[in-house]
């Protein structure tokens, strides 16, 4: 009877003892070594390096627009100093181009003109600027005196030759033949009585 009862005993201790290794086993396995599966790691790795590759990536389009910008900025800097260039050789052109005040190019520019009788008008000129050292002539590069009928005021051009257009456009446009001192005369075109002769004795020194 004895032995029986130790027998349960024993046998009943073994069966009580015998799952403890197994969770603590278990508990160890999943709590402080747990079991991750190979694909996860695998997983881990791609998603990485698919990061790591897409940021790569965009690092390096971003070095693309940046270079392709300043390309473009560079270029369209080139294009502006050569615009500039170009406005500036054009200006300077236009400046060169123009011709001096003597004797011999504002007869030319007179005839260019197509106004009539271009000695007197070459001796009004002459006349009117004291052989073109007046103030009006070097300032305002008015040649023939021409004022605004409104203001009384000296016309100012920006260059000689323009002055010679407006002779045309503001006198002789209205000249309609005979002789032409005397129509200057007979407009007024100075103040003077002794104009004419002035111009008369002008022309005999051309």
């Amino acid at each position: 009877m004895q032995m029986t009862t130790l027998d349960t005993i024993l046998i009943v201790i073994g069966l009580l003892s015998a799952p403890i290794p197994a969770q603590a086993q278990f508990h160890t396995i999943t709590k402080e070594n747990p079991v991750i599966p190979v694909w996860e790691d695998r997983e881990c790795d791609i998603s990485d390096n698919k990061v790591d590759t897409d940021l790569q990536a965009d690092i390096i389009l971003k070095e693309q627009e940046l270079s392709a910008e300043k390309s473009v900025k560079s270029e369209n800097s080139h294009i502006r100093k050569n615009v500039n260039v170009i406005k500036s050789s054009a200006t300077h052109t236009r400046k060169t181009d123009l011709p001096e005040l003597t004797l011999t190019n504002l007869l030319a520019e007179i005839k260019r003109n197509n106004i009539k009788y271009p000695k007197i008008v070459l001796a009004q000129a002459i006349l009117e600027t004291g052989w073109f050292r007046s103030s009006v002539c070097r300032n305002k590069h008015n040649l023939f005196g021409l004022t605004n009928p409104r203001t009384g005021n000296y016309y100012e051009f920006d260059h000689w030759t323009e002055s010679v257009r407006a002779y045309y456009t503001k006198v002789q446009y209205r000249y309609k033949g005979g002789n032409y001192l005397l129509w200057l005369k007979k407009i007024g075109y100075a103040e003077d009585p002794g104009y004419i002769r002035a111009v008369i004795k002008v022309l005999k020194q051309l």
